[in-house]
């Protein structure tokens, strides 16, 4: 479980590379990043849900003072690290809590 795990992993690094790589390319418009806000998208929902909390209408997991590619590259990358070890690392302790709590119920 935890190889498998392991390769999703390094597998969703690598599609991150592939869609860091079609954003560079394409033109700057209101909706070149979506495929990035797409593809991490459990971070995504962490940052709509920090706006509806304090009122922006703005994203605000994107900043805006360092230029387009590098905003984007500011929000992306660690977006992309912490869902590639969330896939790693969060799966097999899951299933190993799950099992846990099954064999406990069992035994009572």
């Amino acid at each position: 479980m935890q190889r498998l795990c392991a390769i999703l992993a390094i597998a969703y690094l690598i599609g991150g590379l592939g869609m860091w790589i079609e954003f560079t390319h394409v033109n700057p418009d209101g909706l070149a990043n979506v495929g990035l806000i797409l593809y991490v998208f459990p971070i995504t929902l962490l940052g709509f849900g920090m706006a509806a909390l304090t009122g922006r209408t703005e994203f605000p997991l994107i900043p805006d003072r360092f230029g387009y590619l590098t905003d984007h590259a500011i929000f992306f990358f660690p977006s992309l690290f912490v869902v590639a070890a969330a896939l790693a690392w969060g799966p097999p302790k899951i299933v190993k809590m799950w099992r846990t709590r099954r064999l406990a119920s069992r035994n009572i």
